[in-house]
């Protein structure tokens, strides 16, 4: 079984998470979903800046069984982007099946 290379982040609009430097997602992995609702588990508000600035953060898990991008909890989706969503900050590219 071949490995997987993880979704890429393609943009996020998050700007007051750690992790996000003009609307990129810099997070090594972020996981996504809380079963209910395609939170960005991930999001974390702090005065400092995380993940590496020159790397583009990636999907490590999903726990959205639901979405027509899921397979075992993993994201096959070539690319997701992160927002607003009522208040929220969910994944964008959560469709169900």
């Amino acid at each position: 079984m071949a490995l997987q290379t993880l979704p890429l982040i393609s943009e996020c609009t998050a700007e007051s998470c750690a992790f996000n430097t003009e609307h990129t997602c810099h997070a090594p992995a972020i996981t996504v979903g809380n079963v209910q609702d395609p939170l960005c588990d991930t999001y974390l508000t702090a005065p400092d800046k995380g993940g590496d600035p020159k790397a583009t953060g990636r999907v490590g898990a999903c726990k959205m069984s639901d979405c027509r991008h899921n397979e075992h909890l993993e994201c096959h989706a070539p690319g997701i982007s992160v927002g607003y969503q009522d208040e929220k900050v969910d994944c964008l590219t959560y469709a169900t099946a």
